[in-house]
This record gives C-alpha cells, structure tokens and sequence, in this order.
C-alpha cells in the first residue's frame, strides 16, 4: 500500500507510539535505579544515567519529526498553516497532564511532613545519587516552572526534575509556530529570531537542543530524507562511535577522577546531541524501511506523558515515607525498585485515562 509523500504509515506510526512509551518506561527506571540500586553498587550508574538522558532525547527527537510532519500535511490539506488550531492542539496535549502533576507535587509537599518517617520534608535516610535530601519546594522555582521559564529564569522545582526537558519542548513548539511564515513575512523573521536567542541566551543549552530538534523536524521532510538516505547508516554509525567514547569518559570522570563523590553533568550536553543525531538517522531508516524495529507494548505511549511528568515526585514521596534502608541487601533493592515502577506505572495509567487523549486519536490528529 503506498501512501502520501508526508503520511506515516500505520507500522511506522506504532512503532513511534512504541518508542515514546518505552522510553518514558526508561526514564522511570533511570530514577528508580538511583533512588534503590545505587545506594549498594555504583558500578553501572553512570551508564544508567545517560540511558536515561537518551530517552530524554527520544522525546525531544520524536517530537520533532511529528510537529514536521504535522505542519506539512496541514499546510498541504488546507493549503496554508493555522496557527489557532496548531496551538489548540499543543494546548490540549500538554497542558492537562501538566497542571494535574504540578498539582500533585503541591498535594504531596503539603502532605509529607504527615507521612514523611521524619515528620518533616526531609528523607530520614538519603542513601542514593539523586541529590535530593527532601521534597523540596520553593515558590519562585514553583511559578517558573509552571510558566515553563524553568531553566531560564530559574531553576526547575526540586520536586519534579523532569520538567526541565518540558520547558524546553514548550518553547520549541512555540518557535515551530513561526516556522511556516519565515518566506513570507518579515514580522515572523524578527519574532523568531528575537525569541530563540534569548531563550539561547538564558540557557545556552537550549540552543543545542533546539537546532537538535530542528534537525528532527527538517529530517520529516521526504526530499531531505532520500538525499541523504544513503549515507545515514555511515553517519548513524559514527555518532553512535562518539557517544560510545563520551560515555566511557563520562564513566572514567564518575568511577576515577570523583570516585563517586559528585553527581556531574560535564559530559551530558554532547552525548545527547550525538545520541539524538544518531537516532534522527535511524528515524529517517525506519520511515525508509532501511531498518527494522518490532513495536514492543504500544499501549504505553497511552500514558507516557502522565508517566513522565508524574513519576519523579511520587518517587520522592515513597522515599520520604518508607525510609531507605541497607538492611534487605540488594535484593530487597531491586524488590523496591521493581514494586515501585510497577505502581508508579499503574497509577500513570489510570490517570491518563482522564488528561491524555486516546492515542489513536492523538496520532491522527497530530498528522492532520
């Protein structure tokens, strides 16, 4: 069956769905191994780390190439680009899941000193890597992020980290908004230029992860894709070779040179843009069918997002109410670590129910 120059088929669509799920799936376990398994071995968890920022970069990639394909094929069905209905639906996405898991970390930082085994904000026991020795929140940092200024204007609440990566895909929606009228109207010129180095300016990592972003939205472009389709297996393979090595680096600084006394982040930026490189490439394959990838648990994209945005306070939650101990040994670790992404999991299922759209539908309507 053929399909439109810009339509994704159905295999590819699921296998998109698959990995936005399974990626918020990783991101969960990435914490979860901080907060149980670290405290015992510390051995993989820099490795598990930056699995961690790759999955970050699934999303930031995949949202990319979707919003591409999106104003492409609204602008070729209504023959222009609706600003409204491009912001109505970005609206309808994000914000649901987000106002409810801001909601909840205030509910849960009011509730902690009631459950919290310190009768108080602080973590009885603070074993692991994450940095954290209480459900910490602050008022600015709190409006900021709830602005999405977090990362810009200050820091991203303590209570719920992951929102730094939402405040930047926020702001790479709004740039995207101005894309379609660079040709035509000067007034877009000088708004997105005007916007996007500030925002550059503020925090300079946003300038490398947007032009990452970019680089995925201009990859869903047909002609681009067949001009390079030939050389992205060489390209893929390289940036993946570079990652490799910024990864050992980033081990051998953590293992070595801190002796696992510090939680760095030198190496971070550099490994996700070569990793999101890699994967835009591997993408462009899937599309082409130059590669092969079968969708595993496609019902997870259902609630990732919710997953996402909720699962880092409530981890903090379970470790301020149920202390964290050495005394069950590792075992009892992974116990904890398994109990705790199975619940957090259900509870985002069952939540998601109520802020996400049906997937199905979401799919459709991001490719209308």
């Amino acid at each position: 069956m053929t399909h439109p120059p810009n339509q994704l088929s159905p295999y590819f669509s699921l296998q998109l769905e698959s990995l936005r799920g399974i990626s918020a799936i990783i991101v969960l376990f990435s914490h979860c191994f901080q907060a149980f398994i670290a405290p015992f071995d510390l051995s993989l968890y820099s490795w598990v780390r930056l699995l961690g920022q790759a999955a970050v970069m699934i999303f930031f990639v995949l949202s990319g190439y979707l919003i591409g394909t999106s104003i492409q094929n609204h602008s070729r069905r209504y023959g222009q680009f609706n600003v409204r209905h491009y912001a109505r639906q970005r609206c309808r996405r994000i914000l649901p899941p987000f106002l409810f898991a801001s909601a909840l970390s205030l509910v849960l930082y009011m509730l902690a000193p009631w459950f919290f085994a310190s009768q108080s904000h602080h973590f009885q026991n603070s074993f692991s890597m994450m940095i954290r020795t209480d459900y910490d929140i602050t008022a600015p940092d709190f409006i900021a992020s709830l602005l999405f200024l977090n990362g810009f204007i200050g820091p991203t609440v303590s209570a719920n980290a992951p929102l730094w990566s939402l405040s930047f895909e926020v702001w790479f929606y709004v740039l995207a908004g101005f894309l379609p009228f660079l040709k035509t109207s000067e007034l877009a010129k000088i708004g997105f230029l005007l916007l996007f180095t500030t925002l550059s300016v503020l925090n300079i990592q946003f300038l490398f992860y947007f032009l990452l972003w970019l680089t995925a939205f201009a990859s869903a472009h047909r002609h681009l894709q067949l001009h390079f389709l030939d050389r992205l297996q060489a390209i893929k393979s390289a940036l993946l070779a570079v990652a490799f090595i910024i990864a050992c680096l980033d081990a051998y600084q953590f293992q070595v040179i801190e002796q696992t006394k510090f939680y760095a982040t030198h190496y971070f930026v550099p490994f996700n843009i070569c990793i999101g490189l890699a994967f835009v490439c591997w993408l462009v394959q899937l599309q082409q069918q130059q590669s092969c990838y079968h969708p595993v648990w496609v019902q997870s994209a259902n609630f990732s997002y919710t997953l996402y945005v909720t699962h880092f306070p409530l981890l903090l939650f379970i470790l301020g109410a149920v202390p964290a101990t050495l005394a069950y040994g590792l075992g009892g670790a992974v116990l904890a670590l398994l109990g705790s992404m199975c619940g957090l999991i259900l509870f985002a299922w069952l939540m998601a129910k109520w802020l996400e759209p049906q997937r199905n539908q979401a799919l459709s309507n991001t490719l209308q």
